[in-house]
């Protein structure tokens, strides 16, 4: 019940259409763990922001953005990548009826405590490498006919 209330909510914000659609994403290289426990950290500790709602599982955290004494709901969406890799982990910031420039303050908040706490991102995966070269330069010399 509570999750199909919450997916309402974030469908109706979605579709509002007296509020201009702001959302900022961004991938960052650390895991969808480290970003989490971070995300939480900054809504509720450093930005003194409530955090509505919550689930892990779901990759959300909703937060009351308060400004000038106004509450304005607000989203931090996580997206881990689906094949268990270590590529990035997209990041997605929504606050209704504020403008871009503080959804993308957040994401650099977010970015910045990543560094400061966890440390450098993570070094992407490198490819795996493909077959070498032909010696020979790829050209196969005709046979000689006796």
């Amino acid at each position: 019940m509570r999750r199909l209330a919450m997916v309402l909510v974030l469908g109706l914000m979605w579709l509002s259409a007296d509020v201009a659609e702001a959302r900022k994403q961004q991938e960052l290289s650390y895991r969808f763990d480290q970003i989490w426990n971070a995300a939480l950290r900054l809504v509720k500790v450093d930005l003194r922001m409530p955090i509505t709602d919550r689930d892990q599982d779901g990759g959300y955290v909703l937060f009351d953005y308060i400004s000038s004494g106004k509450r304005y709901p607000g989203s931090i969406e996580l997206i881990a990548p689906n094949d268990g890799s270590r590529r990035k982990t997209t990041v997605v910031v929504q606050v209704q009826g504020m403008p871009s420039y503080v959804e993308q303050m957040i994401l650099d908040k977010l970015e910045k405590k990543l560094l400061n706490e966890v440390g450098a991102p993570l070094e992407p995966l490198k490819p795996p490498p493909g077959p070498p070269p032909p010696v020979d330069g790829g050209v196969e010399e005709p046979m000689p006919v006796n």
